[in-house]
């Protein structure tokens, strides 16, 4: 055998094991960043205590690195079926996840400024097919990544108005769509069908349909967020703006991190990764961690005692009950 052949052979085993994707996704802590270098209200003064954010980091699988994560205690391995829907690409994956960030925006955008007693003005602009159900109503007529504006001849004026109009509908019925592909306008119509044998719900056949819209307020706020997808940080968004909006320091001081999507009336919802975002908390000295009640509550505990921090879990079903524990809070 000639001598470059063993050469040979070992870098193409190597690229291999670092570069051949595998269907898996691992998920690993990720950081803990200062909501207030995200987020910025015109003429708002910062405070001292700091808020912070949580994520976790996601790769793709590779030979090497799904055999690293076998021994490390607090990564996760998972199907990628567990997060891409049929037929969804890597890049519509993506975007999916820079709009649920957007949606957690606008969203903490929208209660921050009413917590404060200031206005915000919703520009609904359509609903984003996050992707199709195989042999479903919607099948061979959208795609992903294609967004709705009209049902019928009335425009859409936001997620529910949309959900509630197709829902009406009796299974058999035709609506006629109106939407964007390209950035061309087209039109389709689709017959609405039981969602699953026995049911009364009617739909599209659209995997999660998500909201595409814009916020506008007075004063202005800006996000400056870049490579973070995804809806858990809604949450610490809407404490960061009302901390900007209101006087004194929100966080008396403290260190504290968080989790939770925002919902519509203050609720917080549950997100991934519980378990993971204790340890980038910890790791950034946060001293409270705000985290969901229920489930997401109980992963997350278990990490607090792995670890042996001193930080503090504190559970909450509404940005309102994190409000209350920091108001009683005791400053610094």
């Amino acid at each position: 055998m000639k001598a470059w052949k063993p050469a040979l052979a070992a870098v193409l085993a190597a690229m291999i094991a670092f570069f051949v994707p595998l269907p898996y996704f691992i998920s690993y802590p990720g950081d803990a960043t200062s909501t207030e270098q995200l987020i910025d209200v015109k003429g708002a003064t910062k405070e001292p205590g700091d808020l912070m954010m949580l994520t976790i980091a996601q790769r793709r699988a590779t030979p090497y690195f799904l055999v690293e994560s076998l021994f490390l205690p607090f990564a996760d391995r998972s199907s990628v079926s567990d997060y891409l829907y049929d037929g969804e690409s890597d890049t519509q994956y993506e975007k999916r996840q820079k709009l649920y960030m957007e949606e957690a925006q606008h969203n903490a955008t929208i209660e921050g400024y009413e917590l404060a007693g200031k206005k915000a003005t919703v520009d609904f602009k359509g609903i984003y097919v996050s992707g199709i159900i195989p042999d479903g109503p919607a099948d061979g007529k959208l795609k992903a990544g294609d967004q709705i504006t009209t049902v019928g001849d009335k425009a859409i004026t936001s997620l529910s108005s949309f959900m509630k109009t197709i829902s009406s509908k009796k299974a058999g019925t035709k609506v006629k769509l109106t939407y964007l592909r390209n950035k061309k306008q087209r039109q389709t119509n689709i017959t609405v069908s039981q969602l699953t044998k026995g049911s009364e719900r009617v739909g599209l056949g659209i995997y999660e349909p998500l909201p595409i819209s814009s916020v506008k307020t007075d004063p202005e706020v800006d996000f400056n967020v870049k490579d973070v997808g995804g809806p858990s940080a809604g949450m610490m968004f809407t404490l960061e703006i009302y901390d900007q909006l209101t006087k004194g320091d929100l966080a008396k001081g403290y260190k504290i991190a968080g989790t939770g999507t925002i919902e519509e009336g203050g609720k917080v919802g549950p997100i991934g990764g519980a378990w993971q975002k204790v340890v980038a908390a910890d790791e950034a000295d946060a001293e409270i961690m705000f985290v969901p009640a229920g489930e997401n509550y109980k992963e997350a505990k278990p990490s607090i005692q792995k670890i042996e921090t001193s930080m503090k879990l504190v559970p909450i079903k509404t940005v309102e009950d994190a409000l209350d524990y920091l108001e009683t809070l005791p400053a610094k």
